[in-house]
């Protein structure tokens, strides 16, 4: 069992896609880093994404370990180093894995102050907070703690498929001040949600009984009592569980040199009504286990149960689960922004970004530095350097390519992580393809820049 579950864990540091759109969030001339500053304004007239691949983003980032970090070569065979895992994680660690595709996306330029943009998007995120005594709890037992008692309190899991239909506005409204906004209508598909988490376990030295404290609370949604008849468009669309969300975001031009912004994005919730099944613990428990035939014992002295199962219901009885289909409210992930911009000459710029996400009432902070230069009248490139979730190898890069109508972009916080993940604790990529009408073609900048 503790082997499945850290390959579980494992598998997402590999395969997994959180958002952080960093590189991103000072590209005015890219539509899609609205997303992070809905005050942003493109440089066109109009614009419309390229339906699905308008901009496909992927993210993943674990604080506590990458691939190359436990994984170690034996021969012909590949090993897990449990103990190396245990000395490379923190006392808290955060997992955040995110993907975003846009459905369908388009802006226009209502008059030289203001813009309007709108887009549907699939979103879909795992997030899981995991302290190191859980980790060591499934591997080494109680044993490994002087008192013999695990505190799991910090875990923590809130996992979501949604699709947002989203509206915003920038308004310039002055010469220095920038604002905008976005609501969004939200459409729930599945959900798992830690409401509260507060575990502490004790194994007795003597007698090997297991004595534990729960507060806890687990909601999901679509996971279990689907209907197995459900059409595909009840799926899609037939679901009755709606949420809304708002994005804020300003930015302010202090003089012809420094600018700054932020933007608070993804404030809302979602309320699950289809499907619901919650389950929650709250007191102490103990468990001295039930006689287990390792052959397994499916013969009619048990009722045709094997061991598996007769070890399933004690501990079931013993933890006096209590399930429930009532409907419950989860938050999306809240993220904030902060950045600044310095105009070095007419055809670069440097910029940093500040960015949070908020989960089991903690902050989880990452700092971006970034530079880019207009190489010519259609090409932009940056470059970045962040710190993100404990890493601090992130090189990132940006290319943007607007030759004409057609604009195609590229935007990496990390280039190790695309190249080689093994190697990487965080992985990040955005990119797509739009098409705008109206762009400002120039070697300046801040041509690219409304509102600088």
């Amino acid at each position: 069992m503790k082997e499945i579950f850290l390959g579980f864990l494992l598998s997402f540091t590999l395969i997994g896609y959180g958002q952080q759109d960093l590189s991103m969030y000072n590209l005015n001339e890219i539509p899609q880093s609205n997303y992070a500053n809905p005050s942003n304004q493109f440089n066109g007239k109009f614009y419309v994404g390229i339906p699905v691949l308008s901009s496909m983003y992927f993210s993943a980032s674990n604080s506590g370990f990458a691939y190359s970090d436990v994984i170690r070569k034996n021969g012909d065979s590949l090993l897990l180093d449990f103990n190396k895992m245990i000395k490379e994680i923190k006392d808290e660690n955060y997992l955040s894995i995110y993907s975003k595709i846009d459905l369908l996306s388009f802006g226009l330029s209502i008059n030289e102050s203001t813009q309007i943009m709108f887009n549907i998007s699939e979103n879909a995120y795992f997030r899981l907070s995991y302290p190191k005594a859980l980790i060591r709890f499934i591997y080494k037992g109680n044993a490994s703690f002087e008192d013999h008692t695990a505190n799991l309190k910090s875990l923590g899991i809130n996992a979501s498929h949604f699709r947002e239909y989203a509206a915003g506005i920038s308004h310039q409204l002055t010469d220095k001040l920038r604002i905008g906004g976005k609501v969004k209508y939200l459409y729930g598909m599945e959900n798992i949600y830690t409401k509260k988490s507060d575990i502490s376990i004790y194994t007795d030295p003597q007698t090997f009984e297991i004595v534990a404290n729960s507060d806890l609370t687990i909601h999901t949604a679509g996971i279990d009592d689907v209907n197995n008849n459900e059409s595909v468009k009840d799926y899609l669309m037939g679901r009755k569980n709606r949420g809304l969300a708002f994005d804020l975001g300003g930015a302010y031009t202090i003089n012809d040199k420094f600018s700054v912004s932020g933007s608070v994005i993804d404030l809302g919730f979602i309320k699950w009504n289809s499907f619901t099944t919650s389950y929650s613990n709250n007191g102490e428990f103990s468990y001295s286990g039930v006689e287990v035939d390792a052959f397994g014992d499916n013969s009619g002295n048990n009722n045709g149960n094997s061991s598996f199962d007769r070890v399933a219901d004690s501990l079931e009885k013993a933890m006096s689960i209590d399930t429930s289909h009532s409907s419950y409210t989860a938050p999306l992930t809240t993220r904030f922004y902060a950045g600044a911009n310095y105009n070095i000459n007419e055809v670069s710029k440097a910029s940093g970004v500040i960015q949070s996400e908020v989960f089991q009432g903690r902050f989880y902070p990452s700092l971006t530095l970034m530079y880019y230069r207009k190489m010519t009248k259609w090409i932009t490139l940056g470059a970045s350097y962040s710190m993100i979730n404990r890493s601090y190898n992130n090189l990132g890069l940006s290319i943007n390519l607007n030759p004409g109508p057609v604009q195609f972009y590229v935007v990496s916080d990390n280039l190790l992580g695309v190249f080689q993940p093994q190697h990487s604790r965080h992985l990040q990529v955005r990119f797509g393809i739009n098409f705008i009408v109206g762009s400002n073609k120039s070697n300046n900048i801040n041509a690219a820049y409304q509102g600088d």
